[in-house]
């Protein structure tokens, strides 16, 4: 990611409707398919920790390891006292067979050139039996500026990441568009915002920082978390058919 966007996501991940909604989304997952007891022997990875947004709840869950291939993120988990952090690229990481219970690849594996090999990484790191939860942004017909600055590689449809995913062993437990309440509003703002890169290319030449970045009132930033957040119960219940994001839980099989 652009550094600048480092610097938002630091700044905005404990107040912005955005990340407040898919860790809800997250959590309520992590309570289905792990169980909220701590438990003393579990171990937990989350692949792409980036800032760390998601370090303090993982713990939660057992012992975690964050890991990324960009130092400048790993220096802000470090800087905020996160003790276990590993320098990896995910296609060869430095683990052995079955050391993780849990893997996590929260919008992560978009950037990542080597997807499959990723999966199947993750795939020999984890037990038999062992969960993976990974989320991405969904459909290369919204990739936009947004994306460029943030270096993802491609988007994702539900069909392909769960395609990718079995393709190296793993059984699919769930997979749903995410963000799908808010998708009618969020659709012709991305698509009218890519028109205009289009038309005038040099609007998004400039190395500027992500959607989030841009202010919004106080109470519409309440509104929009609330509508977010809400999905993690629906979410219980069914898979949605669209949405601008996706999640996927995955097992690899005892």
């Amino acid at each position: 990611m652009e550094e600048i966007v480092y610097k938002e996501f630091l700044e905005l991940e404990a107040k912005h409707w955005w990340f407040q909604g898919r860790r809800a989304i997250f959590i309520s997952l992590l309570d289905r398919y792990l169980g909220r007891e701590p438990h003393a022997g579990r171990r937990l990875m989350d692949v792409g920790c980036g800032v760390g947004g998601m370090l303090t709840q993982l713990a939660e869950y057992g012992l975690t390891v964050g890991t990324d291939v960009v130092f400048k993120g790993l220096e802000c988990c470090a800087e905020r006292g996160y003790p276990r952090l590993v320098a990896s690229h995910a296609p060869a990481s430095p683990f052995l067979d079955g050391s993780f219970d849990c893997i996590t690849a929260f919008d992560a594996l978009e950037h990542i050139e080597d997807d499959v090999g990723t999966l199947r990484e993750i795939y020999r790191m984890l037990k038999p039996g062992g969960i993976l939860i990974a989320s991405g942004p969904s459909y290369n017909l919204l990739y936009s500026q947004q994306d460029r600055n943030a270096h993802h590689l491609r988007r994702y449809t539900r069909g392909e990441l769960t395609g990718k995913a079995r393709q190296v062993g793993f059984q699919i437990e769930k997979a749903s568009y995410i963000n799908f309440l808010l998708f009618p509003v969020i659709l012709p703002i991305v698509l009218l915002l890519h028109l205009r890169y289009v038309l005038s290319p040099k609007v998004g030449d400039s190395k500027g920082g992500s959607n989030i970045g841009i202010g919004i009132p106080r109470w519409l930033n309440a509104t929009l978390s609330g509508i977010f957040r809400s999905e993690a119960k629906i979410l219980k219940v069914l898979n949605a058919p669209t949405g601008h994001s996706l999640v996927m839980v995955a097992q690899k099989p005892r």
